[in-house]
């Protein structure tokens, strides 16, 4: 029975594949699911690279067997990988291991939320830049009665305008002034709205038994 497939947890290639998976935002059972096929990347980019830069023949290295690497983790098993509690390693392994998965995913997740931050700031506060360029052709002849048509390009730059929905949440994460004042508002619209409950009144209209039996005999009348 053949061996079972195992990722080199020791070598490099584990964990840029990690980190490479985390900062295209996959989560962590996506990094467990695709982790083989990153990795087979990886390897197969550094063998093409290595034929690239070879000089002479005998530089060019043996071709990876890309069959050996396993194709996927269960996310049971990369969630105790990462939380350093791992059956299939020992505790010196746990604890170094689960270290360096740790570290890599919060570097490559901050960052991406470093990105994702500078494009919601940008956008919050009208700093993103459109280029629009239109181009115009007109039909016309040469000096000496050869026809041929002129082309004119013109490019226009254009700044957009803030977003304020985006522009409120940006003050709410960064202004605590302006997270105090929207706080203030927010207590005021409550205490407001108590007040127009307790002005409500209700009015309960009720009748007594006499009017009540008095009614009943009028009713008979007119049938």
């Amino acid at each position: 029975m053949p061996a079972k497939k195992k990722f080199d947890y020791d070598g490099q290639d584990f964990y840029t594949a990690i980190g490479n998976l985390a900062s295209k935002d996959y989560d962590d059972c996506e990094i467990a699911q695709f982790i083989g096929d990153e990795i087979r990347s990886i390897v197969r980019q550094r063998y093409e690279d290595a034929i690239d830069t070879a000089e002479t023949p005998d530089q060019i290295p043996e071709e990876p067997k890309y069959d050996e690497i396993p194709k996927s983790l269960t996310p049971e098993v990369f969630a105790k990988m990462k939380n350093g509690n791992y059956e299939g390693w020992s505790e010196q392994e746990n604890k170094l291991r689960s270290m360096l998965i740790s570290q890599v995913l919060q570097h490559a997740r901050g960052q991406l939320r470093l990105v994702y931050k500078g494009v919601y700031d940008k956008v919050a506060l009208g700093k993103i830049k459109t280029k629009t360029t239109t181009t115009q052709e007109r039909n016309t002849v040469t000096k000496d009665g050869t026809p041929y048509t002129e082309k004119t390009t013109t490019t226009t730059t254009q700044e957009m305008p803030p977003n304020l929905q985006a522009l409120t949440m940006w003050r709410w994460h960064h202004d605590p002034e302006f997270k105090n004042a929207m706080r203030e508002m927010k207590k005021m619209d409550v205490a407001v709205e108590d007040k127009n409950i307790d002005k409500i009144k209700i009015n309960v209209v009720y009748n007594k038994k006499e009017d009540t039996d008095l009614q009943d005999r009028r009713e008979e009348k007119q049938e």
